[in-house]
């Protein structure tokens, strides 16, 4: 993984302020990943991070941890509810 992403996702917080994503639960990694409360957040700091990384192998998608989807298989867990940016 690309120095500068592992840095920043090590500065950010490991939960997020609430696990209500109403709440303004602010933005969190696990250390793979960053987790956003809103798409439109999620989609501009995806954009940023493309921007950013655009010369690296490095590809950024985006997705969401579906809190009706994850209900119906039984996996509800921390992430749901929450859009994400993955990195590959």
């Amino acid at each position: 993984m690309n120095k500068l992403l592992t840095m920043l996702l090590e500065q950010l917080s490991q939960q997020p302020r609430s696990f209500d994503t109403a709440d303004n639960p602010g933005f969190w990694s696990d250390g793979e990943m960053i987790l956003c409360p809103s798409e439109a957040e999620c989609e501009f700091t995806a954009n940023f991070l493309r921007d950013l990384f655009r010369d690296s192998s490095l590809t950024v998608t985006t997705g969401y941890f579906d809190p009706f989807e994850d209900h119906n298989n039984g996996e509800g867990d921390d992430y749901t509810g929450f859009y994400y940016i993955g990195f590959e």
